[in-house]
């Protein structure tokens, strides 16, 4: 087992090459999709990525293979509590679905094997600092975009009430000037 890492990046790549066992796996603080102005709502502390994206760069990643069955993710996980791994494969209609049950268990082992690394990282500070920067300069984004939208829809409604205000305004005035033209008519005896 390797792991890479890059600077100022939230992730660690692990390479894993042994007998039934092939591939990558990516692992990033869960801070790194949460919200900072939320309040967290899940336990898991880890996204866990069997397959990686080739957006790494030269780092050569393949997806990650027990008994050459490819493992289907990401998944958020507790990294103190390897119970929560439930680890599955891309089924023939693309839905993930459960492993054959040895498999599983040594899909189980070997992530179980990487959290216990992951947990003893000497950097582990410096992923989540990066994760939260990074999550933080997403929902940046994301809420100045919809302040932006929200700002495009309030002047149209802006527009759309002077519109409004004017068609009322030429209205009252058809009814005043309606009212002082109209013959008077008198009550009936």
């Amino acid at each position: 087992m390797v792991s890479t890492t890059r600077p100022g990046a939230p992730w660690a790549l692990y390479r894993l090459h042994a007998p039934h066992v092939r591939g990558c796996l990516l692992l990033t603080p869960a801070a790194a999709d949460d919200d900072p102005t939320a309040p967290r709502a899940r336990a898991a502390d880890v996204i866990f990525d069997p397959a990686p994206q080739p957006g790494l760069g030269p780092l050569g990643v393949r997806p990650f293979a027990v008994n050459s069955i490819a493992l289907t993710g990401p998944l958020l996980l507790n990294a103190d509590d390897p119970s929560t791994v439930h680890p599955l494969r891309a089924g023939r209609t693309g839905h993930p679905e459960p492993m054959p049950p040895r498999t599983r268990q040594h899909a189980r082992a070997v992530i179980a094997a990487v959290l216990e690394h992951w947990r003893k990282r000497s950097d582990r500070e410096e992923l989540h600092r990066a994760a939260h920067r990074r999550a933080v300069l997403l929902h940046l984004s994301r809420y100045r975009g919809q302040i932006d939208r929200r700002r495009q829809v309030l002047e149209h409604a802006r527009i759309a009430m002077a519109e409004t205000g004017q068609r009322i305004a030429v209205l009252q005035d058809a009814l005043h000037t309606a009212d002082q033209t109209s013959p008077h008519l008198e009550p009936c005896p």
